[in-house]
């Protein structure tokens, strides 16, 4: 008996919601297990059938139920939270901790940029510190909750969870991007970018850091600087990276597949791009406004002010793109070591 492509899709989705509820040292051996008598079952059901679609897997997953209730009845039970209560209860966590640390990221990043602090340092491990507060104080009350909630109805149904628990298979988790086709399209949008990224840091090595601006409407178009030497020293380490994942998107749309070679290429891309926003973090001021300084004054605008701000809001964008890297570079190693492509 043999899966087709879109059957195994399936059941890898299926597996992969089953390894999610698990836990412990024995993880792996029960969803060994539970996999093999998803295939017995399967060829029960259908002894005749040489190869097996989508639409007889998917009626014997639904008979079998949620991949959460499954795994509860072959894993032991929870000590803290129950499986009556477990998948519900990640359900909220992925939806609280997310939310609270977004709402704590906004209102830093809002206090960063109207704070009349004098100076010069960010106190990066100081906001990092205040998002993990608050996001582990999110887990722990919604744990606290459940827990409450765990205790108080052991041994009772609730009927509320019932319609809950309802599986169905397009609820399923979807497989990571390691495990499915390049996406084509995508990677057409990220080397057409790529050009254009590479076209804009000629550019600005060319022309100086400055940009064509009308700088008074009654004048002609003129040349005002717009990044400082700090940042145009680095422009050449831009482009190389620029051009080494365009590079990357044309092997990914030749070979139409992911493999042991593209993914690390990606990792190393990551670490790179990490090095040189960190590098870049150390090199400000990287933003020059001297061509407004004028207006500026005119206007009655704080002009320090004003360019200050404007280097703590890239500050801030860069310290995003280093946390959201570190992030992209942890996920693809764990993928990568633990099931490492062809």
């Amino acid at each position: 008996m043999n899966l087709n492509k879109s059957a195994s899709e399936l059941l890898e989705r299926y597996m992969l919601g089953v390894r999610r509820a698990l836990s412990g040292a024995q993880r792996d051996d029960i969803a060994r297990e539970i996999e093999s008598s998803i295939l017995d079952r399967v060829e029960e059901r259908f002894p005749q059938m040489e190869e097996i679609s989508e639409k007889e897997l998917k009626a014997v997953l639904e008979e079998l139920g949620s991949p959460f209730k499954l795994a509860g009845q072959f894993s032991p039970q929870r000590y803290l939270i129950g499986p009556q209560f477990f998948h519900i209860y990640t359900f909220v966590l992925r939806i609280v901790v997310p939310v609270v640390a977004g709402a704590l990221l906004l209102s830093i990043i809002i206090g960063a940029l109207t704070s009349s602090r004098t100076e010069t340092g960010f106190p990066f491990w100081e906001y990092l510190g205040t998002l993990w507060n608050g996001a582990f104080m999110a887990a722990a009350f919604v744990t606290l909750v459940f827990a409450i909630m765990e205790r108080v109805n052991t041994g009772k149904e609730i009927e509320e969870l019932k319609e809950l628990e309802q599986f169905k298979v397009e609820d399923l988790p979807e497989l990571s991007d390691l495990k499915k086709q390049p996406s084509r399209a995508e990677n057409i949008i990220e080397i057409v970018f790529g050009v254009l990224g590479l076209a804009f840091f000629t550019y600005l090595l060319n022309n100086n850091g400055q940009f064509p601006i009308y700088i008074n409407p009654a004048e002609k178009l003129g040349q005002v600087r717009v990044f400082t030497e700090n940042f145009l020293r680095f422009v050449p380490a831009m482009m190389a990276l620029a051009g080494l994942d365009i590079a990357r998107s044309a092997t990914l749309l030749a070979q139409d597949r992911h493999s042991s070679l593209t993914n690390w290429w990606h990792i190393l891309s990551q670490i790179a791009h990490v090095i040189l926003s960190g590098l870049l973090l150390g090199a400000f001021p990287l933003i020059a406004l001297d061509w407004m300084k004028d207006f500026a004054v005119t206007s009655g605008w704080n002009f320090t002010q004003i360019e200050n701000g404007a280097n703590l809001g890239l500050k801030v964008i860069l310290v995003l793109a280093i946390i959201g890297s570190v992030v992209e570079i942890i996920k693809w190693m764990i993928r990568e070591l633990s099931n490492p492509a062809k």
